[in-house]
């Protein structure tokens, strides 16, 4: 059993993912990366972690099997002890399926389907924390759910994602509390004008994560968050590894917005 905190990153090669990995493995945590980016599970060992590496082809990203499902994210669970024999932080991360489509629209533009799909940012969630949850029992671990800070006001043409969205967060604190005397933390963290590579609207290459080069692609953003600049996923991984890497232990149940201030606007 290794004396190393051990981390488990869901879909740790998109978003926060890599930077995430990175930050932990500087930290002393040796990684489970599931569906990492090119090179860096070998990133991450040169930065002294051991990496376990879950393939796509292991547990998808997608359909039957996927880490949205109840058998995924106990896969993710069992191969994380498997290797490691101990769960201290679980990065979550329950995306959309492809087969939803944007999550921008009015309300009365949706088919009953579309909304009914909104229903697996919960369901996704529920799989994950009920796999991770028991296997945290013995290190009183720590679980961050990233959600979306959509879900932080209302705004027209985001009613049903920001509703899915609102209670996931809602979801996750209520958990976080069923489990507190346990000395497990688990909280939720949205981001809202915090860009990555593959970010809506923005350019290839104009992201990486440490630097965003703005254009007419982000005026809007920008023009809409009070610190008057976008945030990137270096900022993002900072303000999540003090709710994952064992610093702090002294907070839970809450959901905590990263927006440069929109949240508040």
């Amino acid at each position: 059993m290794t004396q190393r905190r051990i981390a488990l990153i869901q879909r740790s090669g998109t978003y926060v993912g890599p930077a995430l990995a990175r930050r932990l493995a500087r930290s002393g945590h040796d990684i489970v990366a599931h569906c990492p980016s090119p090179g860096l599970a070998d990133q991450l060992a040169t930065l002294g972690a051991t990496v376990e590496v879950i393939g796509e082809d292991e547990v998808p990203l997608d359909g039957p099997g996927s880490d949205l499902t109840a058998s995924g994210t106990q896969r993710l669970v069992d191969r994380s002890l498997a290797r490691f024999g101990r769960l201290d932080a679980a990065a979550l991360a329950p995306q959309r399926p492809a087969h939803l489509g944007p999550s921008r629209g009015l309300m009365l533009d949706a088919s009953s389907d579309r909304a009914a799909a909104m229903s697996v940012y919960l369901e996704a969630t529920f799989h994950a924390l009920r796999a991770v949850i028991p296997a945290m029992r013995a290190t009183k671990g720590q679980i961050l759910v990233f959600t979306s800070d959509v879900a932080a006001r209302p705004e027209a043409g985001w009613s049903l994602y920001g509703a899915a969205r609102a209670g996931q967060n809602h979801f996750v604190r209520a958990v976080a509390l069923e489990h507190a005397h346990e000395g497990i933390c688990i909280n939720a963290l949205g981001s809202k004008n915090a860009v990555f590579d593959g970010f809506p609207s923005c350019p290839p290459g104009a992201a990486t994560d440490d630097a965003v080069s703005l254009g007419e692609w982000s005026d809007q953003l920008v023009a809409e968050t009070p610190l008057g600049r976008l945030g990137t996923m270096e900022e993002l991984a900072a303000f999540a590894a003090v709710l994952l890497d064992g610093s702090n232990r002294f907070q839970t149940a809450q959901y905590f917005s990263f927006s440069g201030g929109w949240d508040a606007g």
